[in-house]
């Protein structure tokens, strides 16, 4: 598998429910890629703010998406490939 480090802020479609977030797809570039499901969710921090983290497929590519709840900024940090 190859790991390609990206680290660029996206738009990300997200439904909000509750106390919990669901990216459904994302623009990376010109290019959308639609999210068929969540793999891994997880949660660190940055100084004040809090991180969520998820891993997300494509059905053929896994994302590392990260959204910063304090600037609610998305941000692409890897793509897995095979």
């Amino acid at each position: 598998m190859q790991v390609t480090e990206v680290g660029e802020k996206i738009k990300v479609g997200a439904v909000f429910d509750a106390e919990r977030v669901t990216p459904k797809w994302f623009f990376w570039g010109r290019t959308k890629h639609e999210i068929t499901s969540i793999e891994h969710t997880w949660r660190s921090r940055a100084g004040e703010a809090a991180l969520i983290h998820f891993s997300a497929t494509d059905g053929a590519n896994v994302f590392e998406l990260r959204f910063n709840l304090k600037t609610a900024e998305w941000v692409l940090e890897k793509i897995y490939t095979a």
